[in-house]
């Protein structure tokens, strides 16, 4: 049996359909170049607003796809970074002082920084014929210091009937032998009697500015005692401290 040859409607009907059901597949497949823009991206629709396009996803990109050249100089900033993982610009410097923390913002809080000090002690060195070392204190290399020191002295007498003594200390920085060089002294002098039980103490203060050092700094107290008035002097002991502040940096 010979089956009827299909009219010419027939065939263009076919053929429409054809193209209609095919031809968006083609058509997704074989996009022209640059055809696709900002217009075509479907909008991210809530009830009847339009929101900001958010049609291509991270699913959709392929990693490392997007780089520096690809991104608007500016469209990356505050909003767009995960602040528990970028820190911001600082917002600036401290000045006078250091910084105590940096807040996710870039924010800086300060605080103000005490100059560096060093001190040392002696205790209860008694004094011998001539000058006798009491404390010292070796100090950083390159700043300048405001020294400050206190000799306390405390004589006995080693006779019966009165005795006088000259005592005198001085602060300097301290040359080869560890014995002070240029510095500033003070001195006084004492008369010991029965009525006094025949001891006596009193205080010498003294103070030394310096200025920074090509070599390793160190101060110290060095203190005397004589016979003011001929014979034996009596026993002097020597409690003394050092403290010394920085006044300048080395920068």
């Amino acid at each position: 049996m010979r089956l009827p040859r299909p009219s010419a409607p027939l065939v263009v009907s076919f053929l429409a359909l054809f193209v209609a059901l095919g031809g968006v597949s083609w058509a997704a497949i074989h996009l022209p170049r640059d055809s696709v823009g900002n217009a075509q991206l479907r909008p991210l629709s809530v009830g009847n607003a339009q929101l900001q396009p958010l049609s291509v996803g991270n699913a959709k990109l392929r990693p490392n796809s997007v780089g520096s050249r690809k991104i608007i100089p500016g469209s990356v900033g505050v909003a767009q970074v995960n602040s528990s993982q970028v820190q911001l610009r600082v917002a600036g410097p401290c000045s006078g002082g250091a910084m105590q923390s940096i807040a996710v913002s870039g924010d800086v809080t300060c605080t103000p920084v005490l100059p560096n000090e060093y001190g040392g002690t002696a205790q209860s060195v008694t004094l011998g014929t001539g000058s006798t070392p009491v404390v010292s204190k070796s100090l950083p290399l390159g700043f300048s210091y405001l020294v400050t020191a206190d000799a306390n002295v405390h004589l006995s007498e080693t006779a019966s009937g009165a005795q006088s003594v000259f005592v005198q200390c001085a602060l300097g920085l301290l040359g080869t032998g560890q014995t002070v060089g240029s510095g500033t002294s003070g001195d006084f002098t004492v008369e010991l009697d029965p009525t006094n039980f025949g001891q006596s103490s009193g205080t010498i203060p003294l103070t030394l500015a310096t200025g920074p050092s090509s070599a390793l700094p160190a101060v110290g107290v060095s203190c005397s005692d004589l016979p003011a008035g001929g014979g034996a002097a009596p026993t002097a002991t020597v409690n003394a401290t050092i403290d010394a502040i920085q006044t300048a940096s080395n920068n």
